[in-house]
């Protein structure tokens, strides 16, 4: 294969290689590592620091990825006067408290202002029954 083969788009048939089923699999398997690994049955990390959910070093702990959002549209800003708002997810960063990447999101009002940071690890054992304070559960 010469240089320039290199950088030459694959086609359609050499993409077919990758098996889905095995790529989930693999995925599955490396999601499970982590949380029997570091992963904990309680609401907070047993080694964590700041305050629960708004600081990196004390996320709140959920199961998936799929998990952060339905939390995230149950919990409700409870200061007197807030309408509901909505979340952006910004991006990951990394924390000393555990070895993966935590989720950071943008709590936004109706004119876009954030209102307050939150901070997720999607990769617990258990989905954390805690919430931040001054925030609380929309029931359904």
């Amino acid at each position: 294969m010469g240089l320039f083969n290199f950088f030459k788009k694959k086609t359609n048939k050499e993409n077919s290689n990758i098996d889905p089923d095995d790529f989930m699999a693999e995925m599955e398997a490396m999601m499970n590592k982590i949380k029997s690994e570091e992963g904990t049955d309680q609401d907070e990390l047993p080694n964590h620091m700041g305050e629960f959910g708004f600081s990196k070093d004390n996320p709140i702990l959920l199961t998936s990825i799929a998990e952060s959002g339905k939390y995230l549209d149950r919990l409700i800003y409870i200061k007197p006067g807030s309408s509901q708002y909505s979340w952006k997810r910004t991006g990951s960063i990394r924390s000393t408290i555990v070895s993966t990447p935590i989720d950071e999101y943008n709590l936004l009002d109706a004119d876009l202002n954030i209102v307050k940071t939150i901070y997720i690890w999607p990769y617990n054992k258990v989905n954390s029954k805690k919430v931040p304070e001054g925030f609380g559960f929309m029931e359904g």
